[in-house]
């Protein structure tokens, strides 16, 4: 028991308590100096849970889906079907029996007859949709096409056995179904038409729409003539861009200048066989060099990519080529490969499946029999893996569930369906 006097400081003892606590909490002004509010520190902030790295992705399940004759490209439509191109090997400028295809294929790999009504040509290239498809139903395709009336131009303009040939894109708009061609128009054709060596190449021919869809750049390939790449008076050796119904924005880089094609957007390429935007709105390009010094490029417009004064290979004939170097007038590649692993298909990858592969560039590589895994970062580039698949591979694109599809380049070349490993 508690004696009296001692019960009476107690309760003295905390009465006071009480009027300091009380005294405290009901002063006013500012966190500091004597008086100030008592501040109870607020709970701390959780962490924010990490997130986990993606698995890095070392092999692929490559499923074939189907086979066509020299698959070229393809696209994906709104429904999962595909569209895919075909350059026939008897195609050519020199023996043009043949012309290209266009199949529609679903992914369980039921291939249509090809679509009739698309312009005459000697090969199919690029399939690119609309950005409005939804609503329009039109497609947009390259191709080589025949001109026996055009004036005979090119180192090889004596052979009477090979007419003028050069690139061309068509506007195409399909049935509701898209199994059949309602209209093709011709909106771009490159100038001028070339005599080509039997069996040449180097058409380009790859498209790609600017992100905000209004504007369609396609990539042109020198046709083997060194000279006029260099000259704003022809599209050899060119990347230009144009409306979709194939106007010429007044806003190019050579619009107005003497003598310029005013649908450049940048010269001085040998090959370029690959175009694609990335997520920050940047247009990269891939190109075959010549022995070598195949390019990985940014492009900016107006600019001036070298070739043929500058390479970063060598001639067929072991001759050399200057190098590109700063100061020299010709932009400088984010990246380059000798030995070369000609880069044709090109994406930004941006699916999940792929997890660790979104955000790079994926580059299809014919010489190389894969797929080539690029990071980029600002105006910089560095390979950082290579996928063998053991084929010359042609294009690349992305399926709608994430999913990588490819095309071989072969005369019964596959599609094919790849897919993590495990």
């Amino acid at each position: 028991m508690i004696d009296r006097p001692n019960r009476h400081k107690t309760i003295i003892s905390l009465a006071m308590t009480v009027s300091i606590l009380v005294l405290a909490s009901c002063s006013g002004g500012g966190s500091s100096g004597s008086g100030g509010v008592a501040v109870v520190p607020s709970a701390p902030t959780p962490s924010p849970t990490p997130t986990p790295t993606p698995t890095p992705i070392t092999a692929v399940n490559a499923q074939a889906v189907a086979t066509f004759v020299a698959p070229w490209s393809m696209a994906f439509l709104p429904d999962g079907r595909i569209l895919v191109t075909e350059r026939p090997p008897t195609a050519t400028v020199a023996n043009p029996v043949e012309s290209g295809r266009l199949h529609i294929v679903t992914q369980a790999g039921v291939v249509s007859a090809p679509l009739t009504g698309l312009p005459d040509n000697v090969g199919l290239l690029d399939v690119v949709l609309d950005p409005a498809y939804g609503s329009n139903r039109t497609i947009y395709i390259s191709f080589m096409e025949r001109d026996p009336a055009a004036a005979r131009f090119g180192r090889n303009a004596s052979d009477a056995t090979v007419d003028p040939a050069g690139l061309a894109v068509a506007r195409v708009v399909l049935s509701s179904a898209a199994n059949d061609v309602v209209s093709a128009t011709v909106i771009w054709r490159q100038f001028p038409k070339v005599v080509a060596f039997a069996g040449s190449g180097e058409p380009g021919g790859r498209m790609a729409f600017s992100p905000d869809g209004n504007y369609l750049f396609i990539a042109a390939g020198d046709r083997q003539e060194f000279e006029p790449v260099q000259s704003l008076d022809n599209t050899l050796g060119k990347i230009v861009r144009i409306f979709p119904d194939g106007r010429i924005p007044t806003d190019n880089p050579f619009v107005g200048r003497a003598g310029a094609k005013p649908e450049i957007w940048t010269l001085g390429h040998r090959n370029p066989y690959g175009l694609a935007f990335n997520a920050s709105g940047q247009l990269w390009e891939n190109e075959h060099g010549p022995k070598g010094g195949d390019e990985f490029n940014l492009i900016k417009p107006g600019a001036n990519y070298g070739w043929p004064n500058v390479s970063y290979g060598d001639n067929y004939d072991g001759g050399l080529i200057p190098k590109p170097a700063p100061g020299d007038g010709f932009a400088m590649s984010a990246l380059f490969w000798t030995p070369s692993v000609a880069p044709s298909g090109l994406i930004f990858y941006s699916g999940s499946l792929f997890a660790d592969w979104r955000g790079d560039a994926i580059v299809s590589g014919l010489q190389s029999k894969g797929l080539i895994r690029v990071r980029t970062s600002g105006e910089a580039a560095a390979e950082v893996q290579r996928l063998d698949l053991g084929a010359r591979i042609r294009s690349i694109v992305q399926g709608p569930d994430g999913s990588l599809w490819v095309l071989e380049d072969q005369p019964t070349g596959r599609l094919l369906k790849l897919t993590p490993s495990g």
